[in-house]
């Protein structure tokens, strides 16, 4: 489509406007205008579109404009969409812009709210904003492209802004405009407006509909209030897959896998089918647990849905059965898919790496360079990784070198990271030093605490306190720094110093912060629990 648009339009010579002239100007058919046969081409024009052919219909609009046939408000509203339908070149649209200006229509809301669509769909907000401003009489319609505009490109606030021009003029957004109102409160995660929009919408609108519910589930789970978005699912009278699904991540999303996998059960106890984005948020959470047991019985489940030929089903499957630690399982679901992509081979490399079967790890890789993938910064980064945990230093150092070499790749912070990794586990510190040394980036406090404890446990000191004294430096804030030097100065008895960076911590007054987290089974039932790491337990276990 877009070769035969630039073959009939070679704008690095004419404009567009040069090949839909008004009769008089190229030598046309007919010097005088035919209104007649208007209907007819609009008619071809929308044919074109329905059959989803938008250049074919560009090239109708400009001999439709050489023969001297009358445009009206309808065969501009074909020929935007058909800009918006071509690829998302933004050039075709704008000289059609022109032909709109030129034409006379700018103040047909018709032919203005298309425009503003196509050049929201094309990102081009400015060219968006402009066209509303310059429409005399802007309808609801207009109002709510322009916020589809923004909510579609990620510019929350501006939407919300609009949202409020909207009520400050007294036009009242209906079910379309408040999703994209509530979806912008939702990224920006502004719970105060998402609740008084909500109270707007209550009070405005006469129905709000199941997909407006199921926006707000997504808006109170994003901002932390599951009480919330459990009322509005509760409330909904008549939910539907998209409904469940919400709520489910909205659970898994905070931490609560089991209220996630409760409601996933109510939901097949009433009878709902689930569809394979369902499926896709309930292995998620099963892979968060990291329980064996849960991970077979959702993959048992899925094979008795029908989801297991989806590839990317399949995919989730062998990171959650990789992440519980059944390799076994992973394997097996591998080997038994028909059509692989490189997300396929990444997760089964990846959870080969972590468990430490590098070599393993690196048949599967010269398997998927035999099969015709081609590696990515992503894939090296695994290999180097694997060949870490399993001792292959030279491999690793392929690996990485080949990235340029071979490959044409520039080298992540990550990659680096890994090398330093691998390195320091073979207990190479001197040569990990030296290769940080030589790194054309500034090194991470990652890499500088791999460093640390590597010096740390083979003994070399001296190093590691020199190395905690730079990270100390660069990061005055970071109570994880303070921690290390403090067990550093415990495993050698040296308390004094112990307690002179407890004091320094007091001091700055630097507090831990984001503890960590664990599941932990009692009974039946999964738990969240903060695990707080408390600085006199890691001194005692030192000492």
């Amino acid at each position: 489509m877009a070769k035969l648009i630039l073959r009939a339009f070679p704008f690095t010579k004419h404009s567009f406007s040069h090949y839909c002239q008004q009769p008089g100007s190229a030598a046309p058919r007919s010097s005088k205008i035919v209104e007649g046969r208007t209907y007819k081409w609009n008619v071809t024009l929308r044919g074109l579109l329905e059959g989803n052919v938008p250049a074919k219909a560009i090239l109708a609009y400009a001999l439709m404009r050489r023969r001297g046939v009358k445009v009206d408000s309808f065969t501009l509203l074909f020929v935007v969409k058909a800009c918006c339908l071509i690829i998302h070149d933004v050039v075709v649209g704008k000289q059609v812009h022109a032909q709109v200006a030129k034409l006379g229509f700018q103040a047909e809301v018709v032919t203005q709210t298309a425009l503003l669509k196509m050049y929201g769909m094309f990102g081009d907000l400015d060219a968006a904003e402009k066209v509303f401003d310059e429409t005399p009489q802007r309808d609801l319609v207009q109002w709510h492209a322009l916020l589809a505009a923004y909510s579609q490109r990620n510019r929350p606030c501006s939407t919300m802004k609009t949202a409020q021009r909207m009520v400050n003029e007294s036009v009242m957004p209906n079910e379309v405009g408040f999703v994209s109102i509530i979806s912008a409160c939702s990224q920006r995660k502004a719970l105060p407006e998402g609740k008084r929009w909500h109270g707007y919408a209550i009070k405005n609108l006469a129905v709000l509909d199941t997909f407006v519910h199921n926006v707000l589930i997504d808006m109170y789970a994003a901002c932390g209030c599951l009480s919330d978005a459990y009322n509005v699912f509760k409330n909904l009278r008549n939910k539907n897959t998209v409904s469940w699904t919400s709520m489910i991540n909205a659970y898994g999303d905070n931490d609560h896998p089991n209220e996630a996998l409760d409601l996933f059960e109510e939901m097949e106890a009433v009878g709902e089918r689930p569809d394979e984005v369902m499926m896709l948020a309930v292995v998620s959470i099963c892979t968060k647990l990291g329980r064996s047991d849960i991970g077979e019985w959702i993959h048992e489940y899925v094979e008795r849905c029908g989801f297991g030929e989806s590839v990317r089903v399949a995919n989730a499957l062998i990171d959650m059965h990789s992440k519980c630690g059944n390799m076994e399982k992973a394997c097996s679901t591998f080997d038994r898919m028909t059509r692989r992509t490189l997300v396929t081979w990444t997760a089964m490399i990846q959870g080969l790496a972590m468990h430490g079967h590098g070599r393993a790890a690196l048949t599967r890789f010269s398997q998927m360079q035999r099969e015709g993938f081609r590696l990515d910064e992503v894939v090296v980064l695994i290999m180097i990784n694997a060949c870490s945990h399993a001792g292959l230093v030279e491999e690793g150092k392929h690996f990485f070198r080949s990235m340029a070499e071979e490959h044409g790749m520039e080298p992540w912070m990550e990659h680096y990271g890994s090398m330093v990794d691998l390195l320091c586990r073979a207990g190479l510190v001197n040569e990990a030093l030296d290769f940080v040394m030589s790194m054309p980036l500034k090194p991470d406090a990652v890499i500088w605490r791999t460093l640390v404890a590597a010096c740390r446990n083979q003994g070399n000191m001296n190093l590691a306190a020199e190395v905690l004294d730079c990270m100390m430096e660069m990061e005055p804030e970071d109570s994880g720094n303070y921690v290390l030097k403090s067990n550093l100065h415990a495993m050698i008895g040296d308390w004094d110093s112990v307690q002179e960076v407890r004091s320094s911590m007091s001091c700055k007054k630097v507090a831990k912060t984001q503890p960590a987290h664990s599941y932990v089974q009692p009974t039946h039932h999964v738990h969240v629990e903060e695990v707080m790491q408390n600085i006199d337990e890691d001194e005692r276990r030192s000492s």
